[in-house]
């Protein structure tokens, strides 16, 4: 799914500025799905430019004016047909397995250094996880909630394999490293 239609998705919820939907972003689907602002603006125009989203300027005393976004009824229809389409296989792009998968090139203190690092950002994700989904958890609908519980469970399970693979991977021998 594009970032197109996930900001559909979230202005189907009501209005948003840019800044709220970044949020929207970060604070429901980050774990899954992320857009940096550079994204986003751009979705937007292209939105506003096919009919799917208005937007309003908001004037603001002591602070900049705030655009509003709606999604309009073809918006509407657009996100309808798009989250019926076919689930495309997940792409798993993941910077810790790309470290892991050439870590045979470090030495073994390294070696060390990257599995306790990759279970501490883990842990930490989990923590910060948790924390969100206890503090927001009030407003989620059952798929929210699933998905919530998904990243959870995912990240938990994460840690699990790191801590149990982590020991045999360490006994293995270190390539010499080209200089």
């Amino acid at each position: 799914m594009d970032v197109k239609t996930i900001i559909l998705g979230f202005l189907s919820y009501g209005e948003m500025s840019g800044y709220d939907i970044k949020q929207a972003f970060t604070n429901s689907i980050g774990f899954f799905y992320d857009a940096s602002f550079g994204a986003i603006y751009p979705a937007l125009r292209k939105l506003e430019e096919e009919g799917h989203v208005t937007k309003q300027e908001i004037i603001q005393s002591g602070k900049p004016n705030k655009i509003l976004y709606r999604i309009t009824d073809t918006g509407k229809e657009t996100f309808r047909q798009e989250i019926q389409t076919p689930i495309v296989p997940p792409v798993l792009r993941s910077d810790m397995l790309v470290k892991i998968f050439f870590g045979k090139s470090r030495s073994p203190e390294e070696q060390q250094e990257l599995l306790d690092s990759c279970i501490e950002i883990q842990r930490h994700l989990l923590e910060q996880s948790r924390a969100t989904f206890s503090k927001l958890s009030a407003e989620f609908d059952e798929y929210q909630r699933f998905c919530w519980e998904y990243t959870i469970h995912h990240l938990e399970s994460t840690i699990a394999f790191l801590e149990q693979k982590s020991p045999s991977l360490l006994k293995q021998p270190a390539c010499s490293v080209p200089v």
